[in-house]
């Protein structure tokens, strides 16, 4: 091996370390349910009002004047919406994370690729 290709494969190895470590730290500490309470959503640095949702018990939410359900799964952080408004909102291969980064309940729309495309922040 040149020792250069070694220097490199150090030093590509540590920045991933960096990049994964917080990702897994987070799924690792995925919130036992889903906070209760109204979320506004957000992409691009807009709002997305028609998004805009409440959470309304353990596996219920609403929006858009629509009632759906949802599952959640605290070893991951997904959450997965079925009925509703925001069954199907996003295309496939996309999925939806929840979770709390500083105190603040948050549902991440992701692509499969895990880039970020909409966000919901519990209000109230």
């Amino acid at each position: 091996m040149k020792p250069h290709s070694h220097w490199l494969k150090t030093v590509c190895t540590a920045a991933l370390a960096v990049l994964v470590t917080p990702v897994a730290m987070a799924q690792a500490k995925a919130p036992s349910a889903v906070a209760a309470g109204h979320y506004e959503c957000w992409a691009n640095g807009s709002a997305r009002g028609m998004m805009n949702f409440a959470v309304t018990g353990k596996d219920a939410y609403t929006g858009d004047g629509a009632k759906g359900k949802f599952t959640y799964d605290s070893s991951s952080g997904k959450i997965a919406f079925k009925g509703g408004h925001l069954d199907g909102v996003m295309p496939d291969g996309f999925v939806s994370v929840y979770h709390e980064k500083n105190g603040r309940p948050t549902v991440s729309f992701r692509s499969a690729r895990g880039s970020e495309a909409s966000f919901c922040e519990r209000v109230k």
